[in-house]
């Protein structure tokens, strides 16, 4: 009863927020006993994010109000906040505040168990694809790319830059190599969405294998701009080594993806007794 009157009293005088969340966070602590403040906090501002109770673009409370509201330290409540930001379901702006980006059921699945379109990933969760070209020229690769593509003596190679759009949101930019001795007829082509579609019909060849290896990085602010993030933006970087049927390096592939917008899936295989050893 008394909780219902603290409701009703904030409500009354305006604060119905911070009623809802006193509240709430009486509920929170008998539930789950022992375990830290910060994550029952960050658990609860998930739990409203995926609920869409704090929508995509809104603002969050303050650290001080949230602090007020919950009637912890603002250390708790930074350290709830910080969990949410490394999850990439909220980004902080230097004063201006702290914004939710993404849900969690919002987060496009990216399998890395075969060769596979950006293009038809999106295509099956029925999302619109855009493809904005950024550029395509012929550059002189660095010793490390030169021996990735296999390019022997010319060390030259075709680079196409895009940024690939889902619903018209810019998500991942991609830096295409290819080796120019063999690709430089694509400089007069008009590259589709899918350049592995290019590749297969217009160059006859197997897109057999690839390696691909990924790391986290903070954007650049060139392409925090062309991603329309603020840059330092938490991104996962793709590189990827496409071979042929004749194992010939095809394309090194450089993707940088929003780390608030997908997540990747790797299949592995049994586990044997004898790595043990």
């Amino acid at each position: 009863m008394l909780k219902i009157f603290k409701l009703l009293y904030n409500f009354k005088t305006g604060n119905i927020l911070k009623g809802i969340l006193n509240f709430v966070m009486v509920t929170i602590t008998k539930e789950k006993g022992s375990m830290p403040k910060y994550l029952q906090l960050s658990e609860w501002l998930r739990g409203m994010i995926d609920k869409g109770r704090y929508a995509v673009g809104e603002r969050l409370p303050s650290e001080i109000e949230f602090s007020r509201m919950w009637q912890v330290n603002r250390n708790t409540v930074r350290q709830a906040i910080l969990q949410l930001v490394n999850e990439g379901l909220v980004i902080k702006k230097n004063g201006v505040g702290t914004f939710v980006t993404s849900r969690n059921d919002d987060l496009l699945k990216y399998s890395l168990k075969n060769i596979t379109s950006l293009t038809y990933e999106f295509s099956k969760r029925n999302i619109n694809t855009r493809t904005l070209a950024i550029s395509k020229k012929v550059i002189t690769t660095t010793s490390d790319m030169a021996e990735k593509l296999m390019l022997g003596s010319d060390n030259r190679a075709i680079q196409i830059k895009r940024v690939r759009l889902g619903n018209d949101i810019p998500l991942v930019i991609e830096r295409s190599y290819l080796s120019y001795r063999e690709y430089k007829k694509i400089l007069v082509l008009e590259i589709p969405d899918s350049l592995y579609k290019l590749l297969v019909e217009n160059f006859n060849i197997t897109l057999e294998r690839s390696i691909q290896t990924l790391r986290a990085i903070v954007l650049p602010d060139i392409d925090a701009k062309l991603l329309d993030v603020e840059p330092g933006f938490p991104a996962m970087f793709q590189e990827s080594i496409i071979y042929d049927e004749n194992n010939i390096a095809v394309e090194l592939l450089h993707s940088s993806y929003r780390g608030d917008k997908f997540i990747f899936s790797v299949e592995s295989g049994k586990f044997s007794p004898t790595d043990l050893k």
